[in-house]
This record gives structure tokens, C-alpha cells and sequence, in this order.
């Protein structure tokens, strides 16, 4: 048994790693030939031509933006989540169920009829229309994924404190941020890919200001030329790995913090 799982992760590994294998080699070298073991002219030529064309900051903005939706959708999963664990009434799953809607719904379809009603009846247009919409579509996966830990360890702690004496606040903070923080930040990750990778929102109802890596690295994967397509795909995806080990930072640093405070408040030696 311990041999097949053995296989079975080596076989998953391979599939894993050999297109990124595959991007590695010709994003580096020119040319393979048949006759050729090893892949011969090494070149940077499309490193240094992200950089002079200033992609690198679409890449920048694309990220900052994308954090930003992330963000917002975060703090209404969380609004929508304490809602629903602390609501009982009648039609709840039936109201909990419209808010998955935007994972059935065609993007086009949904592009189309938002963009005709913001522009028409409130006059929104350009970067906060997408903004909108890298919400509308990130926030169910967000809300889910926040539901779903609320649902595990629910709110007593929380409540026990208010009925200690603490403020709203200082229960959110001192409570409910450390027992959800993994949630939260899975949650923000979950809502940044979504956000990060969107191309027909931004391509449909976005102005020139609203392009985003997804749009410059499109036509150069649909394009001929695998060595450019090999380098924007592995920056694209320095981007977003770089964004997760800040997350994965911001988690450890702040779990350290209170593991310390602990210490400090019982009087424990660190271990």
C-alpha cells in the first residue's frame, strides 16, 4: 500500500512539474534541436524585453488591484458569514444559495447586462465598473470558504468575551482573528486568483487603464513564439507565488506574535 501511494504522488509530481519544466527550458533557451541533447543558445533576450516595455509594472498594478478586490471581498464574506451564523429564519439557505449564483453564470452574460445597467442608470464606467465585477466574481469562493470555517468553530468564544466585558472590536480582534486567520487569509488567496487571472472582464468592460497582465500575456501564449509565451507565463506566476508567501508570512509572523504573548502572559519559558 505504502508503494502505491508512493506511485501515485511520483506520477502526480511529474504531471505537476513537466510543464513547468517544459516553460523553464524555453524561457531560457532559443532552440532545441532534434539531434540535440541539451537545448543550446541561452538567451534572456524576453527577461530584459518584459522589463524595458514596462510590463513588469501592468504586472505591479495588476497585482496591487487584484489585492484590492480581494480585500474588499474578504471583509464581505466575513460581514456575510457572521450574518448568516448568527441569523435563524425561514428562508436562509435559499438566500445563503443566491450568493453562489456568480460560479453558474456566464462571464459574458453578466459582463454584458452590468456593464449596459452601471453605465446607464449610475453613470459608473472604466476601473470601478471592474472593480465591480473582480468582486462580484471572487466573492462567492471567498464566502465559501469563510462560511465553511465559521460553520467548524462557530462564534462561542467571541460571545464569551462580549459577555465578559470586551467591545465589539477588541472581540473581533483578540478572539475571532486568531482562531479565523488561516480562514481569512485562504479566503483573500482564493479571491486574489480569481481576481488575478480575470481577462474577459477587464478586456470588456475595462478602459486603457484597466489592463492587466492577463491581457498582455494572452496574445503571446496564443501567438507562435513559445519562448515569450514561456517567459510572461513564469512571471505571471512569480506574481502571484510572491503574493502567497507574503500571505503565508504575514501568518507566521502574526501567529509568532501571539504564541509569544502567551508565553509572556503565563509566565512560560519560550520552548
Amino acid at each position: 500500500m505504502k508503494i502505491l501511494n508512493k506511485l501515485i504522488y511520483a506520477v502526480l509530481m511529474v504531471f505537476l512539474f513537466l510543464p513547468l519544466l517544459s516553460m523553464l527550458i524555453w524561457a531560457f533557451f532559443s532552440s532545441w534541436a532534434a539531434d540535440e541533447v541539451m537545448p543550446s543558445n541561452f538567451t534572456l533576450r524576453w527577461f530584459r524585453y518584459f522589463f524595458d516595455s514596462g510590463d513588469w509594472l501592468i504586472g505591479v498594478k495588476s497585482v496591487v488591484f487584484s489585492a484590492a478586490a480581494a480585500f474588499i471581498s474578504l471583509v464581505l464574506s466575513i460581514m456575510l458569514s457572521r450574518f448568516f451564523i448568527k441569523s435563524s429564519f425561514k428562508y436562509k439557505h435559499q438566500l445563503e444559495s443566491m450568493f453562489y449564483l456568480p460560479m453558474l453564470l456566464p462571464v459574458v452574460s453578466v459582463c454584458i447586462g452590468s456593464h449596459k445597467m452601471l453605465l446607464n442608470m449610475f453613470g459608473i464606467r472604466g476601473s470601478a465598473v471592474v472593480l465591480i465585477l473582480h468582486v462580484y466574481f471572487a466573492l462567492p469562493y471567498a464566502f465559501k470558504m469563510v462560511y465553511s470555517f465559521y460553520h467548524v468553530w462557530g462564534m462561542e468564544q467571541e460571545q464569551v468575551a462580549r459577555g465578559l466585558g470586551a467591545d465589539r472590536w477588541k472581540a473581533f480582534y483578540l478572539i475571532n482573528v486568531p482562531v479565523y486567520l488561516t480562514g481569512y487569509i485562504s479566503s483573500f488567496l482564493m479571491a486574489f486568483i480569481i481576481s488575478y487571472s480575470q481577462y474577459f472582464v477587464n478586456f470588456f468592460v475595462g478602459d486603457y487603464k484597466s489592463v492587466n497582465f492577463s491581457m498582455i500575456m494572452t496574445p503571446y501564449i496564443t501567438g507562435s513564439d513559445r519562448n515569450i509565451a514561456s517567459v510572461y507565463t513564469l512571471l505571471y506566476m512569480l506574481y502571484g507565488i510572491i503574493v502567497m508567501a507574503l500571505c503565508a508570512g504575514i501568518e507566521k509572523i502574526y501567529n509568532n506574535r501571539k504564541r509569544n504573548e502567551s508565553y509572556e502572559f503565563f509566565g512560560a519559558e519560550k520552548p
